[in-house]
């Protein structure tokens, strides 16, 4: 109950520094149901995972409670880490090949309690945590419907070091430093297992997971030595705050959204965001649902010219694509069980299934 009230306290903050005024719903609404693709394929599911570990990224060394950095994940050890921050950072290895010709990383999104929830991106079930302990969670299952799942079936990146993230911690309501630790401590560790052979970098993430795994990739083309490796990014409505990635407080509509509903993105500036885009390919899937009402907390809109259009619609510059789809936030993040079971097929075709058509048309 005191975290819930504290993350209420937090998120009533924001609302003060944040406009997110909703006045601007306009009256010419079209409802429009978002299409699959031409020529898009439904993919099938792949096998699922059983009996993973996901380790923790700092662990707990004695009975008081004393933590330490993993020696696998000393990456993490940027100036002032927070060990606290990183005892519930858990990670699982999927594949780690002799030769790391592709990288593939991918990360579920924030739950209040930094706890187990289900995600169509890492495949992880709500019970994915259910045997943690002080060092690590035994027993993962990835479940074979999810986009990891499914890439790693279509074997598009073959010998790939592949790893998920059923909990990064990237927690919205954390001190700025203490986020921007988050990021350069998953950069330099994702940095690691990029070797001469590595050709592709993949990351995707939901929510807060997709705020970070775009946060990565600005990260990375920053640093010329890895020019020459294609990074795609598959951001499932991420959601990103003003001091992480230039979010302005003007929103663009969602012209797909559901009748009544206010669902638009923050209008934000790729261009600025990425100045080195040369091998860079991102894919975003905006809904735009407020997260949390009256907090202004919602997924970002990408936009070209001076001003941000009132409504907007589906964005294809060559390096950055967005489509806008009518899912609320959750639906987005896990398509398999959140919408109603009727509709659950056009969701899975407007998110883990449009990503993988767009990897595939990448290649």
């Amino acid at each position: 109950m005191k975290k819930f009230i504290l993350l209420a306290l937090a998120m009533l903050s924001f609302v003060l520094v944040t406009s997110c005024s909703e006045a601007d719903f306009d009256d010419e609404f079209e409802e429009v149901s978002a299409a699959v693709l031409p020529g898009q394929p439904v993919y099938a599911d792949g096998t699922q995972m059983n009996n993973l570990v996901a380790k923790r990224v700092a662990k707990k060394v004695n009975f008081w409670g004393k933590k330490e950095i993993v020696d696998e994940f000393k990456q993490f050890n940027v100036p002032n880490a927070d060990l606290d921050v990183l005892y519930n950072v858990r990670i699982a290895e999927i594949a780690n090949p002799g030769v790391h010709k592709n990288v593939i990383f991918m990360t579920a999104g924030q739950k209040i309690s930094s706890s187990g929830h289900q995600n169509g991106i890492t495949g992880q079930f709500a019970t994915w945590d259910s045997n943690c302990g002080n060092v690590q969670c035994t027993g993962v299952s990835l479940d074979g419907r999810s986009m990891a799942m499914k890439l790693k079936a279509q074997n598009w990146f073959p010998n790939a070091w592949f790893a998920v993230a059923p909990d990064n911690n990237f927690d919205y309501t954390m001190s700025s430093a203490k986020r921007s630790r988050l990021v350069q401590g998953f950069t330099k560790w994702l940095e690691k297992k990029i070797t001469p052979d590595t050709e592709n970098i993949v990351l995707a993430g939901s929510s807060r997971g997709g705020c970070l795994v775009v946060l990565m990739a600005q990260e990375l083309r920053k640093k010329s030595e890895y020019n020459h490796i294609n990074i795609y990014v598959s951001s499932y409505d991420s959601v990103c705050k003003s001091d992480e990635f230039g979010i302005t407080s003007t929103k663009i509509n969602n012209p797909v959204r559901p009748s009544g509903t206010f669902y638009g993105g923050w209008a934000t500036n790729l261009n600025a965001q990425f100045p080195n885009r040369g091998n860079l390919h991102i894919y975003h899937i905006s809904g735009g649902q407020e997260i949390v009402a009256l907090t202004g907390i919602r997924t970002f809109s990408g936009y070209s010219g001076s001003t941000p259009p009132g409504t907007g619609s589906d964005i294809d510059w060559g390096w950055y694509k967005q489509t806008w789809v009518p899912w609320a936030h959750k639906e987005i993040g896990n398509p398999y069980t959140r919408p109603a079971e009727g509709d659950r097929p056009q969701a899975i075709a407007d998110t883990i299934d449009a990503q993988l058509w767009w990897l595939q048309n990448q290649l």
